[in-house]
């Protein structure tokens, strides 16, 4: 009873509606193009990318963001002595640099070039309203002597360099692994900073050989906007510095990552979707096509199945520039909607 009741009350409002379509035919075709049109620009002015990770894989009330919250809140990683990150906690803006020697090598021979790459990050500048800035204006600082925070397997380097300087063999500079000494008599654990590493007696923990070194340069997040431009430059920069040394330097690997490098492969696979999109939108145009289509001339209806692609089509861009109006932001995950409303609209049909 219900059924045929709602029925009726459909065929009703449908019967209705197409005697309105047909009374005012340039009404309902110049209103929804004006629409398609206006929504259309917006879609171009307003476009903007989704550029927090965290909200496309979990909830505003996650209770992971409550517990990192607090955690950053009691515990502020700029006032800590050492810069090691928790599962609660976010690094900020960074960059990160892996130095990678052949397989049977040792990296920590190599302490000059890596060295040398140090010094090319640290007198890197980058030019904001006029201004240059280098790591030393951008970088966090110790809470103890108000200097930059730099991983300790740099004074390691430097103490194996000035052993090579000095016609010292390396075996004098005693590297320990996970915790080292260092010459100032501080003991520090490199454990994340030195890997592949081979440790021959297990008892003085004494490293024979390592293949990879890892160095992190952490910048100032104080959460201005303008400090937050410049670091997105810093870390641009970087990353180019990192390739151009990588033709320089043919001993050892470098691989760079920056705070944005999985925003940045994240929104990659739009660029890269681009030729499937093309190639599945011409076979959802084909099949529209020869689905509409008979052997007998007069029923046939190609033309019906196109204006279908093209409603969806139209649909999708007046619900994105309806979506980027209310401050949508986009991410590539979006992609499969209008394949979606496409595939639904034959069964609504």
């Amino acid at each position: 009873m219900l059924r045929q009741v709602i029925r009726r009350g459909l065929q009703s409002f449908c019967h209705r509606l197409g005697l309105c379509v047909s009374r005012h035919p340039v009404f309902f075709l110049t209103v929804p193009a004006v629409l398609t049109i206006i929504f259309g620009f917006s879609v171009l002015n307003r476009f903007q990318p989704e550029s927090d990770l965290e909200r496309l894989v979990a909830p505003s009330h996650s209770l992971a963001k409550i517990e990192r919250s607090l955690a950053g809140s009691l515990f502020p990683l700029d006032q800590s002595k050492s810069q090691l990150y928790s599962d609660l906690h976010t690094p900020g803006r960074y960059g990160r640099v892996i130095l990678l020697s052949p397989p049977g090598h040792n990296i920590l021979l190599q302490a000059e070039g890596i060295l040398q790459t140090h010094r090319a990050v640290l007198e890197m500048k980058v030019n904001h309203k006029g201004y240059n800035y280098t790591f030393s204006h951008l970088c966090a600082l110790r809470n103890q002597d108000k200097k930059c925070v730099l991983d300790d397997i740099i004074s390691v380097l430097e103490d194996l360099r000035q052993a090579a300087v000095s016609n010292k063999t390396t075996a004098r500079v005693q590297v320990r692994y996970p915790n080292t000494k260092l010459k100032d008599g501080r003991s520090t654990f490199i454990g994340h900073q030195l890997g592949g590493v081979d440790v021959p007696n297990s008892k003085d923990q004494r490293v024979k050989s390592a293949r990879a070194i890892q160095i992190t340069y952490y910048l100032q997040t104080y959460g201005s906007a303008t400090q937050d431009l410049i670091g997105e430059k810093w870390e641009s920069e970087f990353c180019k510095l990192m390739r151009k040394l990588q033709e320089e330097h043919r001993d050892f690997q470098l691989f760079s990552l920056v705070s944005f490098s999985l925003w940045r492969d994240f929104h990659k696979t739009s660029i890269l979707a681009r030729s499937k999109i093309l190639v599945s939108l011409m076979l959802i145009l084909t099949t529209a096509t020869l689905s509409s289509s008979m052997k007998d001339c007069l029923r046939s209806k190609p033309f019906l199945g196109l204006l279908g692609v093209l409603t969806v089509c139209i649909s999708s861009i007046t619900a994105a520039g309806i979506f980027f109006i209310t401050d949508g932001k986009y991410n590539s995950t979006l992609l499969g909607i209008p394949f979606f409303a496409m595939g639904n609209y034959p069964s609504l049909s």
